[in-house]
């Protein structure tokens, strides 16, 4: 789950992306998502998960592994949203022959 920052309930942030770059990031998270619940959910190799649990401490990140792994899957759900809903009013360009009448 994203961890909201006290106060920052009532701001609001517009940026822009080109489709390229939107799908770039998505991608981007979505594997930074799948190597990150690979090595959670595996359990074969629990030094690796206790090493991703030390750095999050370390870094002072309010974030545990899972609770990396679930906000990773929100922004990435809010980012795919987001895309549907601005390319929803675009249309496509028309390929009609310029030779027809």
């Amino acid at each position: 789950m994203l961890i909201s920052q006290p106060g920052s309930d009532y701001q609001l942030t517009h940026i822009t992306l080109d489709a390229g770059q939107a799908r770039d990031i998505t991608c981007l998270l979505l594997d930074i998502h799948a190597v990150l619940d690979q090595l959670h959910l595996d359990g074969t190799q629990p030094q690796i998960t206790s090493i991703a649990e030390a750095i999050l401490r370390e870094t002072g990140s309010p974030y545990t592994l899972p609770g990396l792994i679930s906000a990773l899957d929100q922004v990435i759900s809010q980012l795919t949203r987001a895309t549907r809903h601005a390319m929803a009013d675009v249309s496509m360009p028309s390929h009609e022959d310029p030779a027809s009448p």
